[in-house]
């Protein structure tokens, strides 16, 4: 759909470096997928889950984290969400004015519910990793 190449455009315009973006979340899709942890209706994190939480680390690692080598993102990545406070959300961009359908935890109660809560960048926001379970 479109909507998958406009957030796609949009995840790479909010990281310092697409080529260690892109190779970072390669290797973290590979590890998911030897791992078993791949794939959205099986209730793991789809593959617009993980793109958003690499842009994450690229972002918080910032310019200077972006110029070294890959490894020291992929680190930093098992790092980050091995010590997140979930299920606080995850955001690589804040929108305030949001339509309905987006996701809101304060006005939808299911929101509140969402054990793993990445949100996505394009209007409207919604969480992507939806299916993700406590259990």
């Amino acid at each position: 759909s479109l909507n998958g190449y406009r957030a796609t455009c949009e995840i790479l315009q909010l990281v310092p470096s697409v080529e260690k973006f892109r190779l970072t979340l390669r290797v973290i899709k590979l590890w998911a997928r030897r791992n078993g942890l791949y794939g959205n209706m099986l209730g793991f994190l789809g593959g617009a889950s993980w793109a958003i939480l690499v842009a994450k680390v690229c972002q918080l690692a910032g310019i200077e984290g972006n110029l070294g080598s890959c490894v020291n993102l992929v680190h930093r990545f098992f790092y980050t969400f091995a010590n997140w406070n979930w299920p606080e959300p995850v955001y690589i961009k804040k929108v305030d004015a949001q339509p309905y359908p987006a996701w809101n935890p304060a006005m939808n109660h299911y929101d509140r519910e969402h054990a793993m809560p990445i949100i996505t960048s394009s209007v409207p926001q919604m969480n992507s990793a939806v299916n993700v379970t406590k259990t």
